[in-house]
């Protein structure tokens, strides 16, 4: 009875704090592929559509928790969550690139992202660096090697190329409306990236009440407000 009362509060707590999220990505995702159909938009709704699968399937892991399901179904959470900000480098790269044929390198990077990607299932399962499980109470705990590898992937593979494609991107475009709109696209991008690492260290860093404080006040409004500045710039009016 105490297991299935604590495993009923953390299906509430996950509830809570996961559907908010997945309600405004897949708006934020309707709403650009209502306006118009793209590779531009298509691309930046694949980072609201896959983050929105992602929490829902981290969503559904708990309520499969004590089945031989629960773990997979957590782990390809946490992949598609990873694989999701990719396309905000993929989007980046083809506003740079607007008025180049690109279509065998568009999907040739989405390919190399999906496959660099797995890294999550090869080190967090076969490596252990992702726990979940009754002996963890349901609560997904990371390695302090998988912390360091993501960490790595996400600087490596997302934030360094975002920093050179932002350049570019400051220096294609003219005009102080389009440019305060560039500006805010990259600040909201890197607020979201920063947002990434801090859910990685979360789940890493599991026994500090003091960082798990600070980080439920924190970063879900600051969630809120990168997804919503991200759509907002570049997703809202864009052709």
């Amino acid at each position: 009875m105490l297991l299935q009362g604590a495993l009923t509060e953390r299906i509430i707590i996950v509830c809570i704090f996961q559907i908010w999220p997945i309600i405004y990505y897949s708006f934020f995702a309707y709403k650009l592929l209502k306006r118009t159909k793209n590779r531009s938009t298509a691309t930046l709704s694949c980072l609201f559509i896959f983050s929105a699968l992602a929490l829902f399937l981290a969503i559904v892991s708990i309520i499969l928790a004590n089945t031989p399901f629960a773990y997979l179904c957590y782990v390809i959470a946490f992949y598609t969550f990873i694989f999701a900000h990719s396309f905000i480098v993929i989007f980046s790269w083809l506003i740079v690139n607007l008025d180049r044929k690109l279509s065998y390198k568009y999907y040739l990077g989405i390919l190399i992202y999906g496959i660099l990607s797995t890294y999550v299932f090869w080190i967090g399962i076969f490596l252990e660096g992702i726990r979940y499980d009754s002996g963890t109470d349901w609560v997904p705990v990371f390695s302090w090697l998988f912390l360091f590898i993501s960490w790595s992937y996400v600087t490596i593979f997302l934030i360094v190329p975002e920093i050179i494609l932002a350049v570019k991107l400051i220096n294609i475009f003219e005009g102080v409306a389009l440019k305060r709109r560039i500006k805010l696209f990259i600040l909201s991008v890197f607020l979201e990236f920063a947002i990434v690492l801090l859910i990685i260290l979360y789940n890493t860093w599991i026994n500090n009440s003091d960082f798990k404080v600070i980080y439920l006040f924190v970063v879900p409004p600051l969630s809120t407000l990168a997804a919503y500045f991200i759509y907002k710039s570049f997703g809202k009016g864009l052709e």
